[in-house]
């Protein structure tokens, strides 16, 4: 017998709406008692009514509260409102029982949109154009789904859609609306207080690494005999593994507080994270430095935006196309440059290379910070002044000369030769930046790359007096500047100095600088290949130590194995009971007192044999003492390989 569906009691006049009970013929089952937390349900609203406006297991045996009106915390419709909306297609009026039915006063309608907390308190800048205090649009009506028996107002569903999308915020949200919530869910949050699980363009806190904790060789150990080695002989040094720690984790910083109205994505970079604290000046144009990573190839590139900055000739573009076939190791390559309106302005974003952990030349040499480090450095070196070291300029001489030349014989002009241009990338190691955006600012269809050139060379000196003399503003006297450098320099520097300097007769180029710091190019060419052959060396080390990594996984992958300890085809006898003794002969020695012995080198010196695969046999002991085997290190390892190759294979 089908089950005629009861109306619920209505706030309709009785003029409008009958309410007559109908009845059903059932058996009569006894009722059953109630209990407490039954009777504690029917007092809580039920999740699917705050939720979804209304709840599809009403009339099946849900035993929680689905009267809104009785909630507290809903707001009391006023008397021109009291007459409810039935939301209920023509089809299916006579045939959906009413609790399916949602009653929303008709002032709903034009209600406002939810927006979290943390959003309302750091609004996001909207796409659309449209003012956050804009009156409230009806949305556009939605045809009505009959779909799993949920029936859709064409006016309400929007409105539940905006409420509770975190991301898709519309043009119309008031900033401070706070929404009336019921009693029962007001109770899992205290009043104020921000969800620490919310994402919404914020960085999670990000702890630093703990580069710092490794130790360094103790000075009773540094002089050994030949035949003895230090354990920090088998990895990196200390500095190095610090300097590559602090690089991985500024590829991997986040943005700070405070920057939450960076674009989700330009172009087809995202994840941007401002490089500096303060907009910086690129020839009176405002400008930013980003770091960010490409969705293509998932690298991370350095965005160089320049603000308010409108594109005239669309011919300026081509110059980035010269600048990408210019590769030197002393220049940041340009990858490509194109404009952007995803700041909310007109942008003109250059992308290059990302050196992390690099400074400027300016910060490096000319702060007061820079200037004290380089003080402090030269008296622990036994040296009383300031000066820089001369085999460092002319390093830095050697490799500006060098990219100038690259530049120079692509037809181009660097005129970026500036302190806060340059990057100190590494020790000693410089890099010129910001390639090619000059050339775009002041596109002249290259008339004037001579006279540019030129300018690159006048640059360069000023830039080595500044260096020689440990201040900017040494260009501003230079006589006293060369009575220092002939002072405290060899008479190279001063002549190179006086030859960038000079006028040009009819004009000079970089060969011929080139040519006054041939000697000193060859002591540089051979601090390189030193250096180089530095960490050549601890290469190897870490070529070897990955060759340890995947022998120890072996090991991990065999030893002890949970789900084999019953199947006699895996228990410890055989190959698997020697890899057995011999992890405990490498790992766990004890001493005569059952202390466990600690010692890297032991460790070291047995996988080290282990993988070389040597004749030399070595005694094996069970933990209870009662047994003894003697095998080498050769038959060992083909017992490693037989049981791995078993696993990697799927056999047991």
């Amino acid at each position: 017998m089908s089950a005629i569906p009861i109306v619920a009691p209505s706030d309709d006049p009785p003029s409008s709406t009958p309410t007559s009970p109908s009845t059903t013929t059932t058996k009569n089952v006894p009722p059953k008692p109630a209990s407490k937390s039954s009777s504690a349900n029917a007092k809580r609203l039920c999740r699917n009514v705050i939720i979804h406006g209304f709840c599809k297991f009403e009339d099946k045996g849900c035993e929680f509260n689905h009267d809104t009106n009785n909630n507290k915390s809903v707001a009391q419709p006023s008397p021109e409102s009291k007459t409810s909306v039935r939301l209920v297609s023509p089809a299916r009026a006579n045939t959906l029982p009413t609790s399916i039915v949602s009653s929303v006063s008709a002032d709903s309608v034009n209600a406002p949109v939810f927006v979290p907390k943390s959003v309302s308190d750091n609004p996001v800048p909207l796409r659309t154009g449209t003012p956050m205090s804009a009156p409230v649009q009806p949305e556009t009506p939605i045809e009505s789904s009959e779909s799993d028996g949920h029936v859709q107002d064409p006016n309400i569903m929007p409105t539940l859609t905006h409420s509770f999308s975190q991301f898709d915020l519309s043009p119309a949200i008031p900033p401070n609306f706070q929404p009336p919530m019921p009693q029962d869910m007001m109770n899992m949050m205290p009043p104020g207080a921000v969800d620490p699980y919310f994402y919404m363009n914020h960085g999670y806190p990000r702890q630093p690494l703990q580069y710092h904790l490794y130790t360094s060789a103790l000075p009773h150990v540094a002089n050994l005999h030949p035949h003895q080695r230090s354990i920090q002989s088998f990895f990196i040094p200390d500095h190095l593994r610090e300097q590559l720690t602090r690089r991985n984790e500024a590829i991997l910083a986040t943005p700070p507080a405070g920057h939450d109205n960076l674009p989700q994505e330009v172009h087809v970079y995202h994840s941007l994270c401002p490089l500096e604290d303060q907009p910086g000046q690129f020839f009176g144009h405002p400008s930013w430095v980003y770091k960010a990573t490409c969705s293509v190839d998932g690298r991370t590139y350095a965005l160089v935006r320049i603000e308010g900055f409108r594109l005239v000739n669309e011919m300026a573009m081509s110059v980035i196309e010269n600048w990408r076939h210019t590769r030197h190791c002393n220049i940041i390559s340009i990858r490509e440059a194109f404009t952007s309106r995803a700041f909310g302005d007109s942008s003109l974003i250059f992308t290059y290379d990302y050196h992390p952990c690099s400074v400027t030349l300016y910060n490096a040499h000319f702060t007061p910070q820079a200037q004290a480090a380089l003080l402090a450095q030269l008296q622990a070196m036994g040296s009383n002044n300031a000066l820089m070291p001369e085999t460092t300029l002319w390093s830095y001489i050697t490799q500006i000369s060098s990219a100038l030349k690259a530049v120079h014989g692509s037809g181009l002009a660097s005129r970026n030769i500036e302190p806060n241009k340059i990057l100190l990338t590494g020790k000693n190691r410089l890099r010129i930046s910001c390639s090619g955006i000059m050339d775009v600012l002041q596109y002249d269809g290259g008339q004037n790359v001579a006279r540019y050139q030129q300018e690159d060379l006048l640059s360069f000196g000023k830039l080595v007096i500044a260096l020689a003399c440990n201040s900017l503003q040494s260009v501003h006297n230079l006589p006293q500047s060369f009575e220092f450098i002939s002072r405290y320099y060899s008479p190279d520097l001063k002549n190179l100095v006086l030859f960038l300097l000079s006028k040009p007769l009819p004009t000079k180029t970089i060969d011929e600088a080139i040519t006054l710091i041939g000697p000193r190019i060859l002591h540089e060419i051979n601090c390189s290949q030193y250096y180089s052959d530095a960490l050549e060396s601890e290469l190897s080390k870490e070529l070897e130590n990955g060759r340890l990594v995947r022998l120890l996984s072996k090991l991990g992958f065999i030893n002890e194995r949970p789900e084999f300890d019953m199947d006699p085809r895996w228990s410890e006898t055989g190959d698997r009971y020697i890899i057995k003794l011999f992890r405990d002969y490498v790992f766990h020695q004890v001493d005569e007192n059952g202390v466990p012995v600690v010692d890297m080198a032991h460790v070291l010196t047995c996988l080290n044999k282990l993988d070389a695969g040597i004749d030399e046999k070595i005694m094996l002991m069970s933990r209870d003492e009662q047994s003894c085997l003697i095998v080498s290190y050769k038959e060992i390892k083909n017992c490693i390989s037989a049981a791995f190759n078993d696993i990697s294979s799927g056999r047991k």
